[in-house]
């Protein structure tokens, strides 16, 4: 089964129509039959095209900092060129936690486990039963049709053993899965679970495992010449489809996309927009590139290192589902975004590729290296070509950002969603327009014991909080980007940082503002005691609901849970 599905993404060459390279207009990529190729679409609601890649920094892209790169991206580049870049996004330092944060509008701690990745386990997915995705939110609010393709990364829930060895053989997969895309809004989907990274190694469409019984295998770590390339798996053996091939993932989600959108305007009516979340493999270990693309053009060994080869793959897949949106007469009815979930991988000092461009730090810090994020949105003739915007904002801002271009009425957002979901839509289209716009964001870096360092913007200034000794830290990024002098020795900023620190508190998972209310009306409708935020296995809810910061946050503060989740947390 996976064996077909990698043989039509890669070899569909014959007879068929091209996609374009939309940077130099030369062929790339054989995907699609002639008659599948459609005219433009009059549409009162705009179609969303979401790209989100895997461990890609700003300084992966070569002209975000301006500076020289050893991969080139005409593709991304092009993309800015007919778009709006924004040069302070930033998602949460580790990938899966910024899934959550992007399809739900919240702080990672508003949902099950405050920490991730999230696999299979007995609690299910990251979302709590009442908080709705922004797929959704979309479908429900505005009628959209909803797909995702990739990575999954949200958690699901076992239908019979919960064991690692046996992912696959040992479950029930005559049924769908359980807690996985369909249970969230999405009504179409090809994922697979960990990505590339972790099992199971087999894809699942609308939720149906693909892979045939028989043909579940046990993949041992190391490498395996497939058709397309040498694939890996690094570290995390485990059960897959016997053709699994990870050279050939991202292709194959070029095609499903291509494939989701084309159905789509064939059987849906004029008004009916589409949601496509695309969640790339790249650039994620194990680093497996292909050797040829979908249009024959190299990809393997065209770089120092598999890393950057994996660059290069991921400009291409993004020139594909860009062309196809061009070639099919949708690009003024089509949102495009391109982001990624957390920043750059760190980098040998051999090479002058620096995946954080001046940033400090990568990957799983709470340094800016870890969490600034590049995002650009393009949406023709509504939103100006080649210009940037550099207000604070994070991922969790799309869920309110797209209602608001959607239209959808902010009122209709569901309790629970969207907490932490501020709207930069009229920002999008005119820097000037400032009016509601951020000033704050939080992050946290989860640590040994789950006690996580985490930091707070300010406008221009950043508080880093160590709770394992109670000191912190203080960068000015305006005049100090790179975080490299920390001001918190200034007697003149010790009330700023006291304010910051309290205000991280009342953000995160066990805040502290609030009285002791003796009862709480919830805005889904339950009349509570504070009490309910402290019983046994309750706890976590002083994060999960922002009613414990209004109404209960001194029973919140004191419960054992989070004196020992933040131990040494009021010292600063």
């Amino acid at each position: 089964m996976l064996q077909a599905l990698i043989t039509a993404a890669i070899f569909v060459v014959a007879d068929k129509t091209q996609l374009v390279n939309a940077e130099n207009r030369q062929t790339i990529a054989p995907v699609i039959p002639e008659s599948a190729l459609l005219t433009t679409i009059s549409q009162s609601k705009p179609n969303i095209l979401l790209i989100l890649a895997d461990d890609v920094g700003t300084g992966d892209i070569p002209s975000w900092w301006n500076t020289t790169s050893l991969v080139d991206m005409p593709n991304i580049n092009r993309l800015m060129s007919m778009g709006v870049k924004f040069t302070d996004a930033h998602s949460t330092p580790l990938c899966a936690p910024s899934r959550y944060m992007l399809l739900s509008g919240n702080y990672q701690h508003r949902g099950e486990r405050p920490k991730g990745s999230w696999d299979m386990s007995e609690t299910g997915n990251q979302f709590l039963s009442y908080q709705k995705s922004l797929a959704q939110h979309l479908k429900d609010g505005a009628g959209y049709s909803t797909s995702m393709f990739g990575k999954w990364h949200l958690g699901n829930m076992p239908r019979g053993l919960m064991n690692s060895t046996h992912i696959l053989s040992g479950n029930n997969w005559e049924k769908p899965l359980l807690e996985g895309p369909g249970d969230i809004g999405f009504e179409t989907s090809f994922v697979s679970l960990g990505g590339i990274q972790s099992p199971p190694y087999s894809f699942f469409r609308d939720d149906m495992l693909t892979t045939k019984p028989t043909d579940i295998v046990y993949w041992k770590e190391g490498k395996y010449k497939r058709p397309h390339g040498k694939s890996r798996i690094k570290k995390n053996e485990g059960e897959g489809d016997v053709d699994w091939d990870s050279t050939a993932y991202n292709m194959i989600l070029v095609n499903e996309t291509i494939r989701f959108i084309d159905n789509h305007v064939e059987q849906e009516d004029d008004d009916v927009p589409f949601f496509a979340y695309v969640a790339l493999g790249s650039v994620h270990i194990p680093h497996s590139p292909a050797d040829f693309y979908l249009d024959g053009s190299p990809i393997a060994n065209q770089h120092q290192t598999r890393h950057l080869d994996m660059l290069s793959e991921m400009d291409k897949v993004v020139g594909s589902l860009v062309s196809m949106i061009e070639d099919r007469g949708l690009a003024e009815d089509t949102i495009i975004i391109f982001s990624s979930d957390n920043g750059g991988l760190r980098y040998s000092e051999r090479f002058s590729h620096e995946t954080s461009g001046p940033l400090r730090d990568a990957k799983a810090s709470i340094y800016e290296g870890g969490h600034r994020i590049p995002l650009v949105m393009r949406y023709d003739k509504v939103f100006p070509g080649g210009e940037s915007r550099d207000n604070l904002l994070g991922l969790n801002d799309m869920y309110a950002t797209l209602s608001d271009l959607v239209g959808i009425d902010s009122a209709s957002i569901p309790h629970g969603s969207a907490q932490d979901s501020i709207s930069f839509a009229d920002h999008i289209t005119n820097e000037n327009n400032k009016d509601g716009l951020r000033n704050e964001l939080a992050h946290w870096e989860y640590r040994k014991k789950n006690v996580p360092i985490h930091a707070i913007r300010f406008d221009n200034f950043k508080m880093v909080h160590f709770p394992e000794n109670g000191t912190a830290a203080l960068y000015d990024l305006n005049d100090d980007i790179s975080e490299t002098r920390d001001l918190s020795d200034d007697e003149t900023y010790r009330d700023k940082i006291e304010m910051m620190y309290l205000r991280l508190q009342d953000l995160g998972p066990c805040p502290t503002e609030g009285s002791s209310s003796k009862r709480v009306q919830l805005e889904n409708g339950w009349n509570i005691t504070c009490k309910w935020f402290t019983k046994k296995k309750a706890q976590k809810r002083c994060g999960q609901f922002v009613e414990a910061s209004t109404h209960c946050g001194k029973v919140c503060r004191k419960t054992g849970w989070c004196n020992s989740y933040f131990p040494k947390l009021m010292q600063v």
